[in-house]
């Protein structure tokens, strides 16, 4: 999706040509001359290439995809009007004060901004799954079906496949927010499949297909950078293709094409489930979570569920089996006098998982905020306008956080006295 919520979206995982320090080579040139010159890739049209990704994903397409080409500048006057009428000002603004308040994102990051000039920079195709649209796009100066072009419409109709049985746009309630594990568990079993589907598309293509794609499979895939993005901005971008492969793979090994179908109908509660797909086979439900806390005087601006992945995000890289004992999660931020509180409480599958994620996350905030004071019982990091504070509440780990040191300290004294 582009606003990740509104436009499903095939996005160069490398970073762009423009800001590299060489002269600028267009990577869809070179994977046009990989794809036609090594490959053979033959010209297709629209059904023809519809029908192909209908046999190499197993499930038939119930109507006819309509397909169409943008430049760049149609692209970036599209993206504008859809940032205006999905992702406003306003909602970028609460994520943007949330993902703070988790010390994901620098205090004078242009959220908006930023995710409109990357998605702007590296889209090279999308379906756009609003209700009056429904359409597919490729991103192509001379409107043709060329190799890269086919390669990505493969990915492409794969989601509006998926659309046709399911109601993509309406699968979560719209106050799940982007950065939302709910929304990311969702993204990824729609982005993996897709991606399998892609990879099958061209496997077909390479002699001794079936031997390759037991290789391809074994492969575990870096995360790219994002030039310019913060790690919470680039996984949120880019994790769901990487780990929602892994996942469609578990999958097809499973049932098949009929499990990837049934999956759109069941699809995973939580991006645990999503990296454990033993967890999705078995049906283990995140924990839920109910922070009571409230604060005096302020206004609820967004609430929602961190999740295994972004705790991987939040630990840093090299973390992840300490967010691996992930049980359940939720926050809570609100406008207090025009500054930020955030309170966010995890609990695990053991005490030893709890453990181990109390001492990761207090070494994270060790390295990036400096030794910590004592209050209330809880490790308190920062110096500035931000302080952050770690505890143990209620069978789990807590976060509270803030730029204004009144609500700070009548949080953690209240969540102190609860019981």
């Amino acid at each position: 999706m582009l606003a990740k919520r509104t436009v499903l979206a095939l996005v160069l995982l490398v970073a762009p040509a423009r800001a590299q320090e060489v002269p600028p080579t267009d990577p869809n040139d070179v994977v046009n001359v990989l794809l036609g010159g090594l490959l053979g890739f033959r010209d297709l049209s629209g059904p023809e290439l519809q029908k192909e990704v209908a046999e190499v994903g197993g499930v038939p397409f119930r109507s006819d995809v309509p397909v169409d080409f943008m430049t760049r500048p149609d692209l970036a006057r599209y993206l504008k009007s859809l940032f205006d009428a999905e992702y406003p000002e306003a909602r970028a603004r609460v994520d943007q004060r949330i993902l703070v308040g988790l010390d994901l994102l620098p205090a004078d990051t242009d959220l908006r901004g930023l995710r409109a000039r990357i998605l702007e920079e590296n889209i090279a195709g999308f379906y756009d799954e609003r209700p009056g649209k429904k359409r597919l796009y490729a991103i192509s100066e001379d409107r043709r079906l060329t190799p890269a072009n086919q390669l990505i419409l493969s990915h492409e109709l794969r989601h509006a496949l998926q659309d046709q049985y399911v109601d993509v746009h309406h699968a979560l309630p719209d106050s799940v927010g982007d950065y939302d594990d709910r929304r990311l568990a969702w993204l990824s079993l729609l982005e993996g499949d897709a991606t399998w589907v892609m990879e099958r598309f061209l496997l077909r293509r390479l002699p001794g297909g079936e031997e390759a794609e037991e290789s391809l499979g074994s492969l575990t895939l870096p995360t790219p950078a994002v030039p310019g993005a913060p790690p919470v901005v680039r996984d949120q971008l880019v994790l769901p293709y990487l780990v929602g492969r892994e996942f469609a793979r578990a999958l097809w090994k499973r049932g098949g094409a009929e499990a990837l179908k049934d999956a759109w109908r069941h699809p995973p509660e939580s991006t645990e489930q999503v990296l454990h797909p033993e967890k999705y086979f078995s049906h283990e439900s995140p924990r839920p979570v109910d922070e009571s806390y409230v604060a005096p005087g302020g206004k609820l601006l967004g609430e929602g569920v961190l999740g295994e992945l972004l705790t991987r995000t939040l630990l840093g890289e090299g973390e992840e089996a300490n967010a691996a004992g992930w049980g359940g999660d939720h926050y809570r931020a609100w406008d207090v006098g025009g500054r930020t509180l955030l309170v966010w409480r995890s609990v695990w599958d053991s005490g030893e998982a709890g453990r181990a994620f109390l001492t990761a996350v207090r070494s994270r905030f060790e390295r990036t905020r400096g030794a910590p004071a004592r209050e209330e019982g809880y490790a308190v990091y920062g110096s500035g306008p931000w302080r952050f504070a770690i505890g143990e509440r209620g069978g789990g780990v807590v976060l509270v956080s803030s730029d204004d040191p009144k609500a700070l300290r009548e949080a953690m004294h209240g969540m102190a006295a609860a019981p």
